[in-house]
């Protein structure tokens, strides 16, 4: 399963109700909530709105950078049909590397100017994601324990 969206299946099943409140993941070490268009799942660090944007297209999902609270749709991290689209962490963090270019130029543009981002930064903060969603999907789920008499 590909390494980004593997949360989404723990999103769908139910098992995080994190609407319309943002839900602490793991003692808060990341926070999600859904939007309002019922579609789009944010997952971003404590600090300054940073992460990923889980659009759920049904059977399958896209991923954009949430970077500075704004979910850039210019820059597809992961897209639902693509063949090529990053499996592994390694994969991920070389797509990160790559689409960060894109980043820093959208950072350039009059649109985004007033967020005072930067390439570095967003990478930066990208790999502490990258680090957490290596520790999320690597969770068991323990059972109910037995009650011993």
């Amino acid at each position: 399963m590909n390494f980004v969206e593997h949360i989404m299946d723990h999103l769908r099943s139910g098992a995080i109700n994190n609407y319309p409140q943002p839900v602490a993941l793991n003692m808060g070490l990341a926070y999600t909530v859904k939007l309002e268009d019922k579609k789009t799942n944010l997952i971003w660090l404590p600090f300054e709105y940073t992460g990923l944007a889980y659009v759920d297209m049904g059977r399958q999902v896209n991923v954009y950078p949430y970077y500075r609270g704004v979910i850039f749709e210019e820059v597809e991290l992961s897209r639902g049909t693509d063949l090529h689209k990053p499996q592994t962490e390694e994969a991920f963090v070389k797509a990160l590397f790559l689409k960060s270019w894109e980043m820093h130029e959208l950072l350039q543009q009059e649109k985004y100017a007033y967020l005072q981002g930067s390439a570095p930064d967003f990478l930066a903060k990208m790999l502490y994601i990258t680090d957490w969603l290596r520790y999320y999907n690597s969770m068991q789920t323990v059972g109910a324990g037995r009650k011993f008499s």
